[in-house]
């Protein structure tokens, strides 16, 4: 259980990004399909990233440099599956655009 700073820091993706899937931050509440985030390709894109290759696919995904990531080596498990909804990030502040309180 991880709050969503969190949830994007597990996943390698810009905070402004959805952890779950590759959907740009301006594309967010159009209600279309989006594909899901990808362990494979998210570990590729990182390595190509941390050996020093231009590669777009890396901004363009929202990727963050965090390399390497802990899961990296976890057998049968894929952590895009392990997050559970942060109902005050992305229900709360997604639906109302703001807390309820002022902090």
């Amino acid at each position: 259980v991880a709050d969503y700073p969190e949830q994007c820091l597990v996943a390698c993706c810009k905070e402004n990004r959805c952890p779950l899937y590759t959907v740009d931050p301006n594309d967010r509440g159009d209600y279309l399909p989006h594909d899901k985030r990808d362990q494979v390709k998210t570990l590729l894109f990182m390595a190509c990233q941390q050996h020093g290759e231009k590669d777009t696919v890396f901004e363009t995904e929202g990727m963050g440099p965090v390399y390497p990531p802990f899961w990296m080596n976890l057998p049968h498990s894929d952590i895009f599956q392990a997050f559970t909804p942060d109902l005050l990030h992305q229900l709360h502040k997604g639906m109302f655009k703001d807390h309820l309180v002022k902090w």
